[in-house]
């Protein structure tokens, strides 16, 4: 059922049958049992395919789904399915086993609730009754203690979260001389404030309510000085959280590790020096992280230009100095052959680069999640209290964050990404490069002299080693000399390489993912909210509204009633 502000009108649709427009109410019946026979071959047959009735009116408040779902049928008759009864039970099950489906029982009142096999059927997807509600029909054939049944006291009664309604049906003459629906609610009304059973009723709820109100109006008092009277109060509350959160974040960034901000870690017991890189992502003491930011980021540079080292070829092995001289063949009439082609160093060196972009993309990634889970973290700290409006916050809160910090993640890497490209060009000023190659050829230099005047080839030492490059030169030979000056001038430039690499990188990491996105964490927060909703989250909780609302307007209900019943 569905709202409209101009003329009434209904419609229906079902597989096979398009869509029908009705503007007379009186022929929907007759729709409906067309569609029905469409679908199963008779009118008294059932169908797991569904008719879509849709009815449009100007008195409807709020849009309604109900599903009218077939009476659970044990003995086949009028052409049904001799399985009918089993189709029926599968068709309410389907429908009945989501969690946000209202499960309305029509039952009779004289019948016992509890025997109820649709009663029965929804204990499997609803066992304490919290979705559930009954309609009695036939009121007016009603047993004796119908008051209590409906209230779900007593034997036969069903005690559900959404209570008993009690309906009077149309007869079947006043269903046959076309009786309308507003007659019979006159009749109904007419009969409910008549009757001395629901004199009875009313008479215990109106004892009940003004017992429940006597009882619980000092705590509700006593609550409401607890609420925080306007919307100022919660906004102003709020940003002195965000302040100590702002705080917090500034403090780990900048190196405060004093005893107001630091989160309690205990330290590793492991040495500095055999320690992995790879311990920093891990929990430094028991159920918290360490959560030195700024400590943080150098540790995975670290991290990063380690794995950046270890993903170059071993540039002084024989096999890489084999492809060198190889190389060199390739390009004999390119250059001369003690100046070797610059294509021969751009082509070895791109090879090298290539493998630079998975640590890198893994340093982002590694840090990203580091920073989620402190952010996070910090949260529970600066929401200490656990107050009504806790929960609610933090989940938005941290939802920004992850957000944020997936948003700084793409820019970050997208920057790498260009970073790594501009890599692709060989060259260099820093000194560092020059100077290792400088002190590998004196170390050659040496060798050699050393060599020279060596007796026994057994005491002259084979292996040079400079700035951690170990070279093996023991029975090197003149075709390999320029090989060599295209290892050591490789092997130097790949450690420049690691080492602008590694400190662009965190460059990076630190302008998008903290500069751009810690820093300003509290600017987002601020905004994430608007002072009606702060303070509707934070003056007491929602459930309690929701009950206090329904509680008034139970008792202006009954207020009505009573009166109503008082007036006959």
């Amino acid at each position: 059922m569905k709202n409209t502000t101009s003329n009434e009108y209904a419609t229906i649709r079902c597989k096979g049958i398009e869509e029908m427009k009705i503007t007379d109410f009186s022929t929907i019946a007759s729709k409906v049992i067309a569609c029905t026979i469409k679908l199963t071959g008779n009118q008294h047959d059932v169908s797991a395919l569904p008719i879509y009735l849709t009815v449009y009116k100007k008195s409807i408040q709020e849009d309604l789904t109900l599903i009218d779902l077939p009476g659970i049928t044990r003995n086949p008759v009028g052409g049904q399915s001799k399985d009918i009864y089993e189709k029926t039970v599968k068709l309410i099950m389907r429908y009945i086993e989501p969690p946000t489906a209202i499960i309305l029982h029509v039952i009779p009142s004289s019948v016992d609730f509890t025997t109820s096999e649709s009663i029965k059927i929804s204990k499997e997807y609803d066992p304490n009754g919290e979705r559930q509600l009954i309609a009695a029909s036939k009121i007016d054939k009603y047993d004796k203690g119908i008051g209590d049944k409906l209230q779900g006291i007593g034997p036969g009664s069903m005690a559900l979260k959404l209570g008993c309604v009690a309906v009077l049906n149309r007869t079947q003459e006043e269903i046959d001389q076309n009786i309308s629906f507003q007659h019979m609610r006159r009749r109904e009304q007419d009969f409910f404030t008549s009757s001395k059973a629901s004199k009875t009723y009313l008479h215990n709820i109106w004892v009940v309510n003004n017992w429940y109100l006597a009882r619980t109006y000092r705590s509700d008092q006593a609550k409401e000085t607890r609420i925080k009277t306007n919307a100022s109060d919660c906004w102003t509350l709020y940003n002195n959280i965000v302040k100590q959160y702002q705080l917090l974040v500034h403090a780990r960034v900048h190196g405060i590790y004093d005893g107001d901000f630091e989160i309690k870690t205990q330290e590793s017991p492991e040495s500095s020096a055999t320690r992995s890189l790879m311990s920093v992502f891990k929990p430094v003491g028991n159920n918290s992280l360490d959560d030195r930011i700024a400590l943080q980021l150098y540790r995975y540079q670290k991290y990063c230009a380690t794995e950046i080292s270890k993903s170059f070829s071993p540039f002084f092995s024989p096999e890489y100095q084999g492809n060198v001289v190889k190389l060199l063949e390739e390009n004999a009439s390119v250059a001369l052959p003690n100046f070797p082609s610059f294509s021969i160093i751009q082509q070895l060196c791109h090879h090298e680069a290539r493998k630079i972009q998975k640590s890198c993309i893994n340093l982002i990634g590694l840090y990203v999640e580091y920073l989620k889970k402190v952010l996070v973290g910090f949260l529970n700290q600066v929401f200490v209290e656990e107050t009504n409006y806790k929960h609610r916050i933090t989940q938005k809160l941290t939802d920004i964050i992850l957000r944020s910090l997936d948003e700084s993640e793409e820019h970050c890497t997208k920057d790498v990404n260009k970073m790594l490209t501009i890599e692709q060009r060989v060259f260099t000023l820093n000194h560092y490069y020059m100077d290792t190659v400088y002190k590998i050829k004196i170390q050659f230099q040496k060798y050699e002299s050393s060599n020279r005047l060596a007796t026994v080839v057994k005491a002259v030492q084979s292996n040079v080693i400079v700035n951690d490059f170990e070279i093996n030169v023991a029975g090197l030979s003149n075709e390999y000399q320029a090989a060599l000056d295209v290892q050591i001038a490789i092997s130097a430039y790949c450690r420049v390489v690691q080492k602008r690499v590694a400190d662009e990188i965190a460059q990076l990491c630190h302008y998008w993912l903290i500069t751009c996105c810690a820093l300003v964490m509290d600017a987002k927060f601020s905004s994430a909210f608007t002072s009606a909703v702060l303070f509707e989250w934070m003056r007491e909780p929602f459930d309690q509204q929701q009950k206090l609302e329904n509680l008034k307007r139970s008792i202006l209900a009954m207020e009505r009633a009573l009166m109503a019943g008082q007036s006959v």
